[in-house]
């Protein structure tokens, strides 16, 4: 739109290509209006000769005369009712219809009478004259305001249209102008047309209308499918960007108000409703909660629309954010850090956080159904939870993460997952399926918004396929939206760092602090979390975290009762080095190692009571006072445990280990207290107690082969 409109050529002396246009279509355009305001006056004059000439002929016989009057009556309904026809055809409107009909019956009565009577005589001279001028005026005033009239209510280039590009089945109607650049019209589709085939049309009648594309849009009626609202964006009212207003409900709840993003290119405010129900929605819907998948190239905005979403929730009470970035989390969020309940920048972290909201989301489930709440709602004592996942390719994906995609939703809890592609090789479908909102950004291919955005957007016209030209621009479904916003660009506010740490340090005196419930849940990970009170902007120094996750304790090492450490263990001082071989040495040694072997081949092999056993033979069973072999036990008779007191040294550790932060282990880490206990399979005893802390949720298999996560604490009263 910008470089048509800004399209001239510096060449002196030669016109732009534009200005050539304009010139002719001004040419056109003036001998149409002096066909059509001089036409009317050109017959009331030249009609009058005429007239006079056909009387003078008919007069000479009153059979002839006769005959004349009745040739130029049948002539005129003939006309009257071809121009009829050809208006229906032209799908004409009911007043032009009626102008035509009059102006044909007008001219033939004139023409009849003036030949039976004449224009000789000043009476009837005069009559041709005032009602000739009569008529010309009326159709020189209709031509100047009822064809102004017409193009509003759908004529002009629509009607152009019609024939180039095959919308003469579609009938516009009430087109209007919201004065920022946006015009609405309704679009009938009539004779069996469908809106499949008008959505068809719609490149072709944006190259017509020379607009760009995702410019136009439409809506179809869910009661009548062939009533279209069709949406023409002629203007980019986004180009300069909007900048942030500020927090918009500063100290309220974070389930009074939604929350705004930015703007649409309309100039209606894009609100989201992120919690599915709002004491004041303000137009938005009220539903359940839907989380979305923020789709978009390197460069697109996201992460400056998701600070300005941090920032608002941070203004705000009775909402607890957590922010996930393994990639460049200080230089993305480093300086709203301190809006961050929780700030989680690995991915082993990342991990243990999804499985670690099964337990969260069971906790706050319970508390909700004692309330008699069927889902979180504002003032119910809970904490809304916000859960930003940005760069998530390199963790969407995951049993925990799509269980907590499943479950979170009527517990309180909202995620968006930020990528730059959603497709099946970056992110699990089945997660992406649960996602059923989805903010499309700038991309590459402006189809791969099907991604993320519902059918219904598509559809309706939208295509972000701007790739990074245009940051912050986007389409937004879901979370609240009304469906006919689906497909109209927006453009998320922008805001420099400092003004964000500003409004998250203020919102530090109204944020409500995490409920116990959910902290209690959370456990070790809660009490060992990493957070900031201060934000990382330019100029300023890396405070340190305050606590942070501790490391796992080290693996107690195997000893036997004569003090030998376990061989399994690696010794670190155990290195390779390099050893002189003496080949002549070596080459002596083979051969008596050689000749050793012949000696022992020659002796009988079992000698005794088993000298005489073949291979086709029984080996008989041992006697029932024959010793047997055992291994003895690794430590001595008074320091072995029974059953009940392995267990529960087992479950002591793992308690520890969980209460320390340590997220998960290997079985050889226990190996030192199931090995004590006085069975003569100790491993298989091992391996049932294993069995039952998988099945009753205290450990879960590890994405690391031979590993196990400690997911709840075994001590708890709910074991």
């Amino acid at each position: 739109m910008t470089r048509r409109n800004s399209y001239r050529t510096t060449r002196p002396g030669r016109r732009s290509r534009r200005e050539i246009d304009v010139n002719i279509e001004d040419g056109g355009q003036e001998r149409r209006n002096l066909i059509k305001y001089g036409g009317p006056w050109a017959v009331t004059v030249g009609g009058g000769a005429l007239v006079e000439g056909l009387h003078m002929v008919a007069a000479t016989n009153t059979v002839t005369g006769s005959l004349t009057s009745l040739a130029l009556a049948a002539t005129g309904y003939g006309l009257t009712q071809f121009m009829r026809t050809l208006d229906v055809r032209a799908k004409a409107d009911q007043q032009t219809r009626i102008l035509h009909t009059v102006n044909c019956g007008a001219v033939t009565a004139g023409v009849a009478l003036g030949t039976v009577i004449g224009l000789d005589t000043a009476a009837t001279a005069g009559a041709w004259a005032v009602a000739g001028a009569g008529m010309s005026i009326a159709n020189n005033l209709w031509s100047a305001f009822g064809t102004k009239a017409k193009e509003a209510k759908g004529g002009g280039k629509w009607g152009k249209l019609e024939d180039a590009i095959g919308l003469a089945k579609m009938e516009l109607k009430e087109p209007a102008s919201n004065g920022k650049g946006t015009v609405t019209a309704k679009v009938e589709a009539t004779d069996g047309a469908t809106v499949d085939e008008f959505a068809r049309k719609i490149p072709a009648l944006a190259s017509a209308l020379k607009v760009g594309a995702g410019r136009i849009t439409h809506m179809v009626n869910d009661d009548d499918v062939s009533d279209i609202t069709l949406r023409v964006q002629v203007a980019d009212l986004l180009k300069e960007g909007v900048r942030w207003p500020g927090p918009s409900a500063f100290g309220t709840g974070f389930g009074d108000t939604p929350l705004p993003l930015g703007r649409y290119e309309d100039g209606e405010d894009l609100l989201l409703n992120l919690c599915g129900v709002l004491r004041e929605p303000r137009g938005l819907e009220t539903g359940n909660v839907e989380h979305a998948v923020a789709q978009g190239v390197n460069g697109a905005g996201k992460t400056v629309g998701n600070s300005v979403l941090v920032t608002e929730a941070a203004t705000r009470s009775e909402v607890s954010i957590f922010l996930l970035d393994c990639a460049k989390p200080d230089q993305d969020y480093g300086h709203i850090r301190h809006a961050a309940d929780m700030w989680i920048t690995t991915e082993g972290d990342v991990k243990r956080f999804f499985k670690q909201l099964g337990p969260v989301i069971k906790a706050r489930a319970a508390y909700l159904a004692s309330k008699g709440l069927a889902r979180w709602e504002p003032g119910c004592g809970l904490n809304f939870l916000l859960i930003i996942c940005e760069e998530a390719a390199d963790y969407a994906d995951g049993d925990a993460y799509g269980k907590v995609l499943r479950t979170i939703r009527a517990a309180g809890g909202w995620v968006e997952t930020s990528i730059q592609r959603a497709t099946h090789d970056q992110m699990d479908t089945t997660a992406r399926s649960n996602h059923p909102a989805g903010m499309a950004y700038g991309l590459a291919d402006g189809a791969e918004a099907a991604y993320v955005l519902p059918p219904e957007a598509i559809e309706a016209g939208a295509y972000p396929g701007w790739g990074n030209r245009k940051p912050g621009y986007l389409y937004a479904a879901g979370m609240g939206i009304p469906q006919e916003r689906w497909a109209v660009i927006a453009r998320t506010y922008f805001a420099e760092r400092d003004t964000l740490a500003a409004a998250v340090t203020a919102g530090l005196n109204v944020r409500s602090a995490l409920d116990s419930v959910t902290a209690d849940a959370l456990g070790p990970l809660w009490t060992n979390r990493t957070f900031f009170t201060t934000p990382l902007l330019a100029g300023s120094t890396v405070a340190p975290a305050a606590p942070t996750l501790q490391a796992p304790a080290p693996a107690p090492e195997l000893e036997n009762t004569d003090g030998r450490v376990d061989l399994a263990k690696d010794d670190p001082d155990d290195d390779e080095e390099d050893v002189e071989v003496d080949e002549e040495m070596l080459a002596k040694e083979t051969e008596e190692m050689l000749e050793m072997l012949q000696d022992l081949l020659e002796q009988d092999p079992e000698p005794g009571d088993y000298g005489d056993l073949t291979i086709e033979q029984e080996f008989p069973p041992p006697a029932d006072d024959a010793p047997t072999l055992s291994l003895p036990s690794p430590v001595e008779a008074s320091e072995q445990f029974t059953p009940e007191e392995g267990r529960a040294a087992i479950l002591q550790r793992l308690h520890e280990w969980f209460a320390s932060g340590k997220a998960s282990f290997e079985p050889k880490e226990l190996s030192d207290l199931w090995l004590r206990v006085a069975l003569k399979t100790p491993r298989n005893w091992w391996n049932r107690l294993r069995s039952d802390l998988l099945e009753a949720g205290i450990l879960e298999d590890s994405e690391t082969y031979g590993e196990y996560d400690i997911v709840r604490d075994p001590l708890t009263e709910d074991n």
